[in-house]
């Protein structure tokens, strides 16, 4: 209510300066001010300030206004999204994430991936002292003795099923290998099916790569990297259900 009549208030005050401003520029021009050219010429500047100012102001109420306005809401709804997804950074660069950052004293480390040669390499040592020091470290692989899987993601990553099978097998190796303690050794899955995403879970940050359907390899797919919020419940629920529907790796 209190808006609609400081909106009211402006748009009459602008008509005011409308009217106001008519009425100078008209005074301006009468006969009898043609031969006191300052004034004339004074009284015109200031009609026309009048006038434009009154239709600007009523211009900039009527539609200015509700457009920024709607802009603001826009923008605080956006991050208001933001921040109750969980969302900390999103890139299509996952080699820029700050691993880390996420691998430092990790506890519980829940890994989803086809292979992730490239990934498990590059933080070879960082998985080697989390295993060390009793980590408990879950690892999702697609099951490479089932031929329709293994065709399906040979399929999307434009490989060999051949190729693709002896990869896994690799990972499934490596990530034994992995110098665990007897208490808490590594714990390998085989699931059959496709894979939509990649993820990685680190206590209560995730990180979320999607797969391109190009056939291609990519460096530059999306990558989300969240911390608690509604994104990392749906990781969550996700590693439940993918636990559910794996077996350990023989």
């Amino acid at each position: 209510m209190q808006s609609k009549v400081v909106t009211g208030s402006a748009v009459v005050l602008a008509l005011v300066f409308v009217i106001v401003g008519g009425v100078v520029l008209w005074v301006s021009g009468l006969d009898t001010l043609k031969e006191n050219a300052p004034l004339s010429g004074f009284l015109s500047q200031l009609g026309g300030l009048l006038l434009a100012t009154g239709l600007i102001t009523i211009a900039w109420d009527l539609v200015g206004r509700r457009a920024f306005a709607d802009e603001i809401l826009a923008k605080a709804k956006l991050s208001t999204d933001v921040v109750d997804s969980g969302l900390i950074r999103v890139t299509d660069q996952y080699h820029e994430v700050e691993w880390a950052d996420l691998f430092q004293d990790v506890s519980k480390l829940d890994i989803v991936v086809a292979y992730a040669n490239t990934w498990r390499n590059t933080h070879r040592a960082r998985l080697q002292a989390a295993a060390r020091r009793g980590c408990r470290i879950r690892v999702f692989l697609p099951d490479h003795r089932d031929a329709e899987t293994i065709n399906i993601l040979a399929g999307r990553f434009g490989m060999d099923p051949a190729t693709l099978q002896s990869k896994i097998q690799e990972a499934v190796t490596d990530f034994k290998d992995l110098p665990a303690p007897a208490n808490s050794p590594v714990q390998v899955y085989l699931r059959k099916g496709d894979l939509v995403f990649s993820c990685y879970r680190f206590d209560s940050r995730a990180v979320l790569t999607l797969y391109s359907h190009s056939r291609e390899r990519r460096t530059n797919v999306p990558t989300f990297v969240m911390k608690n919020g509604s994104l990392f419940t749906y990781v969550y629920d996700e590693l439940a259900a993918i636990e559910q529907q794996s077996q350990p790796a023989p």
